[in-house]
């Protein structure tokens, strides 16, 4: 199992939903199906093992296959680029826009977009049309005067263009 996902995590950009792979995996092998929990016992096996793929549970329950090495710093730099250009400034980003971006699942681009939320890089908005994630601009304001923004920030440079 764990050299079967080589290729799929690979095209999926180091991590991939564990539904996805179970369907993919049981289309490989024809009529010797295994069952979901098969599957999920075996993935738990990896962490015992010295195998190059791992399991992930995120905070919401979404469980993913990911390459050891895959690292959600690069992915966390991806949303913070895609968070500052000017269509995502005015409109924010939603979890479609940062799954073209990421070339992942939407459910899992929304899981590293709460990742991102939790680290203070972005803010959430909530309304009827959904999630919306904007660039995090509180850190950059002057805690001794709230009228005043730090020089240098992301913000003064963005309301100076």
């Amino acid at each position: 199992l764990a050299d079967f996902v080589k290729k799929p995590l690979e095209r999926a950009g180091g991590t991939i939903n564990l539904i996805d792979i179970y369907c993919l995996f049981n289309r490989a092998r024809g009529t010797e199906l295994i069952s979901p929990d098969d599957l999920l016992q075996a993935c738990f096996l990896w962490e015992k093992m010295d195998v190059s793929v791992m399991l992930r549970k995120f905070d919401s329950g979404v469980m993913v296959i990911q390459s050891r090495s895959h690292s959600d710093d690069e992915v966390i730099e991806r949303i913070r680029s895609l968070s500052m250009n000017p269509d995502a400034l005015l409109n924010g980003v939603s979890a479609s826009d940062a799954a073209i971006t990421l070339g992942v699942a939407p459910a899992m681009a929304k899981e590293y977009l709460l990742i991102a939320e939790g680290k203070g890089l972005v803010c959430r908005d909530v309304s009827a049309d959904g999630f919306r994630f904007y660039i995090n601009f509180f850190s950059e304001l002057n805690p001794n005067n709230l009228y005043l923004m730090r020089e240098h920030s992301r913000y003064s440079t963005w309301s100076r263009t």
